[in-house]
């Protein structure tokens, strides 16, 4: 992966290399929300942190943050410059600045190493598999299992808040044609549609119920939510797709 590559998906999604700052109020690795109380416990300062009412929400805003930084990066590099970005959870490690100075209570991450891939001549649908597996089975469906058992918040709430974060990585801009554009068609629909639930460790794939087809009967994330991410209880608004209002 090239520098600009690397500065460009960093800085869309806040990533850093390396070490988390000294100076952060807290850090912890990805992989200690795989065990109970490890995972517990930073869920519990996370509450009082964000201003939180419960677990359940400090949980469901918790699964929207690590989407942002892990799944979309991971999904951008695969679909627009064809890199497979592998990291293992105690690789990555979220880290909390101090919010006044950061601008946001919520985590950063930082990735002490990745391993990238690409894809070989006419091979790119098995790689596409591979990078996708990888991405939900060995990393984020565990930690959406241990996020929804510790905050007692439904697993269909969190696959959706993920779903919040991929849907933005496959909107489409008049910029983009050609064969971009059918790219991004073909891996957002492979994601959320063509998977089945191996490609996630479960039964049947997450994310399928959260699209819709667009005027143009296109695969598309749905234009208002099935589940409430719970936000509105820890502000004074609602998300723009609630289904609540």
């Amino acid at each position: 992966m090239t520098s600009d590559t690397w500065q460009e998906l960093s800085g869309d999604y806040s990533l850093k290399m390396g070490d988390a700052p000294s100076s952060c109020v807290k850090t912890l690795a990805l992989s200690e929300l795989l065990i109970e109380e490890p995972c517990r416990a930073y869920l519990e300062w996370l509450k009082e942190h964000i201003g939180s009412p419960s677990l359940s929400v400090a949980s469901s805003m918790l699964v929207k943050r690590v989407a942002y930084l892990l799944v979309a990066p991971i999904l951008s590099a695969m679909t627009y410059y064809d890199k497979g970005i592998k990291v293992e959870l105690d690789q990555c490690r979220l880290f909390h600045p101090n919010a006044s100075a950061a601008g946001t209570a919520f985590p950063f991450m930082a990735l002490s190493d990745v391993q990238v891939t690409a894809p070989e001549v006419g091979k790119r649908d098995a790689w596409r598999a591979e990078v996708v597996r990888q991405l939900f089975v060995e990393s984020l469906s565990p930690i959406i299992k241990r996020l929804a058992a510790a905050g007692s918040v439904s697993k269909a709430i969190l696959w959706e808040n993920v779903m919040a974060r991929i849907n933005p990585v496959y909107v489409h801009h008049e910029a983009q044609e050609g064969e971009q554009w059918r790219r991004m068609q073909d891996d957002f629909h492979f994601i959320t549609i063509g998977s089945s639930g191996e490609q996630f460790g479960m039964r049947r794939n997450p994310l399928s119920s959260f699209t819709e087809l667009d005027a143009e009967h296109r695969i598309t994330g749905r234009s208002k939510r099935l589940t409430c991410c719970l936000y509105y209880q820890m502000a004074p608004e609602y998300c723009l797709k609630c289904p609540k209002p």
